[in-house]
Formats: structure tokens, sequence, C-alpha cells
């Protein structure tokens, strides 16, 4: 039952990707870096406030003739790997209600709106989930040359697995000083590995920030900028108590509702069984919810993935532990007696998953099946244009659309940069003319040069429209 779920959902998902663009705007950003780093391999700028992995991985795609949809449907491979990894890794962990645990918390893994979505884009989330779910089964059977590499990969990936090394850091302390063992022992290799990566990565980029982890701040910034604020307490004490249960409980409720009421009741149990597993979770979920109680990241739905696992597994121990709860008042209650509450319990749960499941579905195959309808026609008229001279472009879900030859384009930030229009003077000087894709608002940027030569219709839910402008060497 669970592979058929698994296949089923991953054939669901194949069909959203045939059918409807990817919906997220980073994947396309992404994308586009990859492309960059092609041609401009030693500017590590281009990755901005990202970590480089995905972004190599990618590029090394393109070169074998990989595109965006080849990664998508990539995604789709590796989300439907992780539920089943999940129940393999329980059902030999764990000895009692080992069956139980396994079936119920892939189930839900596999079933979780969310992951399921994020499955069908071009973004790293879903390899991150599967590296941070190796290395938590690596490590827990002892396998530290593996676990360390894994863990290195994960924290040249995503931040978040910053957080996991932190957590892996205090194990061995408490191990250590617990154990008495030696402070130099195997386990050091989980903290010093990815401390060389991570080490490696911020001396790398310093010549191009201009300050040891430079990009950290770039990130905060970024963020901060993009919220119009720069901490929950700027909000009083709601907006701090929504803010700090926004990760862990209103984005798990809003995906599958009743089943959250259970996982409270896991963590005893759960806590008991897999401490890696445990702490490694807790420490991702203190660390996005710290990140957006500062505003470092942006509160995206997400950066969820990767706890989908560990939610899964303590709603699976909830289940057990609100069962054999119940079971005391059997002989008070008679139908207690006459139902198996474990598999009543779990029916629900389930069917409940499958009902949120099938309704987010719904809502994101009517949010997401026009696309970006103003890109799209833009993308069609620049692929259409006779010639091959040089494209001004930061939009990069344009550009992907287009299907262009990527070593047209000038990537060169439009946006508060005062040298910008003299960049696409000079290039239209050595050209004769370059092309120049932008929006109303942001061609002040450029000082208004150029003709515009073709402006997309307005698309009414996002309120914008693109232009594309030709500018001509001037006499």
């Amino acid at each position: 039952m669970l592979f058929s779920t698994i296949i089923i959902v991953a054939v669901r998902q194949i069909f959203f990707i045939l059918t409807i663009p990817d919906a997220d705007t980073d994947a396309y950003i992404h994308h586009s870096i990859a492309r960059q780093i092609i041609m401009y391999p030693k500017d590590l700028s281009i990755h901005w406030v990202w970590l480089p992995l995905f972004h190599y991985l990618s590029s090394g795609a393109i070169l074998l003739g990989a595109n965006m949809e080849t990664i998508r449907f990539a995604n789709v491979f590796i989300r439907a790997l992780i539920p089943i990894l999940l129940f393999f890794f329980l059902f030999k962990e764990h000895k009692e209600n080992n069956l139980f645990i396994a079936f119920v918390s892939s189930f839900l893994c596999a079933l979780f709106p969310i992951g399921v979505l994020i499955g069908t884009t071009a973004q790293p989330e879903p390899l991150f989930a599967l590296l941070i779910l190796l290395y938590i089964i690596s490590v827990s059977n002892n396998r530290i040359i593996i676990s360390s590499i894994l863990l290195s990969l994960a924290c040249i990936l995503r931040y978040e697995a910053w957080a996991v090394l932190f957590a892996t850091f205090l194990i061995y302390i408490y191990d250590v000083y617990k154990n008495k063992n030696s402070v130099i022992n195997k386990n050091i290799l989980n903290v010093l590995l990815p401390g060389i990566f991570i080490l490696i990565w911020a001396l790398s980029r310093e010549p191009f920030d201009g300050k040891l982890f430079g990009f950290l701040f770039q990130t905060q910034q970024f963020a901060n900028d993009a919220l119009k604020e720069t901490n929950s307490f700027q909000g009083g004490f709601i907006k701090i108590i929504t803010d700090l249960i926004h990760y862990p409980l209103f984005v798990p409720a809003i995906f599958t509702g009743l089943s959250i009421i259970f996982a409270p009741f896991g963590l005893p149990k759960f806590h008991k069984q897999n401490k890696y597993f445990f702490y490694s979770s807790i420490g991702i979920l203190v660390f996005i919810t710290a990140s957006w109680m500062m505003k470092s990241n942006l509160g995206l739905n997400r950066h969820f993935i990767v706890l989908i696992p560990f939610y899964t597994t303590l709603t699976a121990y909830g289940i057990l532990a609100v069962s054999n709860y119940l079971k005391r008042f059997s002989d008070k209650f008679i139908f207690l007696n006459r139902i198996n509450i474990k598999t009543s319990i779990s029916a629900i749960v389930l069917v409940s998953c499958l009902i949120y499941l099938v309704m987010w579905l719904y809502i994101w195959n009517n949010n997401h099946k026009e696309g970006f309808p103003e890109k799209k026609v833009s993308a069609e008229f620049i692929k259409n244009l006779p010639d091959g001279n040089t494209i001004f472009c930061n939009d990069a879900i344009v550009e992907i659309f287009s299907e262009i030859d990527f070593k047209r384009f000038n990537h060169t930030w439009m946006e508060n940069n005062p040298a910008v229009s003299d960049i696409i003077l000079q290039t239209a000087k050595n050209e004769g003319w370059v092309y120049v894709i932008t929006t109303p608002e942001k061609w002040r940027n450029i000082n208004n040069i150029g003709e515009k030569i073709f402006q997309s219709p307005i698309n009414y839910k996002t309120n914008t429209t693109i232009l594309i402008l030709k500018v001509v060497k001037q006499k």
C-alpha cells in the first residue's frame, strides 16, 4: 500500500510537471545562476546569498544536456525516495511496534502536500531533505565516514544544515563527557569535515564579499528589505507569538490538519529512540524559527520540507501513545472494546491527510495553471528576434522560457546600479545594438535609454508587465 501510494503520487507529480510550469520563481533564478557559472566559473559572487552545491550540480547537468524540466523530474525521483528510506530506517531501528511506526510515518510523509508540491520544482529542498535523512541514517548506524561526507555536502547546500552541525557538535561533547571518551575519536569527523567545507567556502567568497562570511549579511539584508522589517519584536506581543509558532505549528497544521494534534504525544518516545534524528530536526526547527523571527528568511513554506520525516514520525509515535492511553478506559467504555483503537485512529489520520493532499493539489492546480503569461509572451517575442545580439536581462523566468542560448544573456544588475547605463551603451556601441528586458518601473534605473519594441499584456494577478527595449549604437 505504501509503495503504491508513492507511485501514484509520483505519477501525479509528473503530470503536474508536464502541464504546469514551475511555480517557484527562485527555481528559475537557481537555473540561471547555474548557466552563468558555466560562462564565469571563477566569479563566486554569482551565487549571491545562496550556498553553491546545487548550482554546481545543476551546471554539470546542463553541460550534459539537461534543462530545468530535467531537474524537476529528478526531484520527483528524489522526493519518492524519502518515504521509502524513512520506512526501512524506522523498521530496522525500532523493535517495539516498528512496522506500525515505519508504515504510518512513511505513508504520512508520502502524502504531505507541501512535500509533493516542492517535489515538482527545480528547487534544492528535496535534495537537501534527502541528504539530511541519509546523514541521520548513516550516523545512527555508526557509518561515520559516510555521515561526515553527507553532512558536509548538506552544509554547502542549505544553511539549515549548519544547525544540524551544531546539534551534532553538542551530541559529540555530551558523549565525550558522559562516557569519558577521548576528545579525539572517530565521531569528531562529523564536526570537523563539514566545518572545513564551510570554512573553505567562506574563505573563497571573502574576496568577492569584502569580509569573511559576508554572504550571511547579504542574506539578512535581502530578507529585511523584502519584508520591510528587521525582527518580530517590532510588531508587539501577538506578532512575536505568531512568528514563534509559524514553523512549529502553523505550517504543519495548514497542510495536515488533524494529524498535528498527535505530534506532541510522540515526543517522549521518539526522543529516547534516536537522538540524532531528534536533535538534528529540533536544531533545524530552532534555526528556521529564529531566522524567521530575526527576518533572515522570508518565512516560506518550503523551508519546512526537511522536517516532514520528523513530524510524520512524531505523529506515528503520538498515535501509538494516545492509543495506549485510551486502552486504559476500555473497561469503562464498551465501544473502545469493540474497535482496534490504534488502527482506527491511524485510518482517520491517513484519510484526513489524503483529503488535505487532494485539497491542496486542487488549489495549486488552479493557482498555477496560467503560470507567468506576461513572461511567456515576452519570451516568445525575443525567441523570434532575427539576430544574435546581447540581451540584458535580470528576469530569470523570461530567460529560461525563451530557450535561447544562455551565452547571449548579460546579467549585469540593472537596479540601483549607476554604471549599468554606460555598460549597456558600450555593449551597443560594440555590437551595433542590444536588447534589454525590464519593467516600466525599472526602465528609470537605466535612464530610459532605448526604444520600446514590445510590451506584454498586464498580468492582473501580479500587476506586472514586461518591456523589451532595443538600444542602438549612439552616433
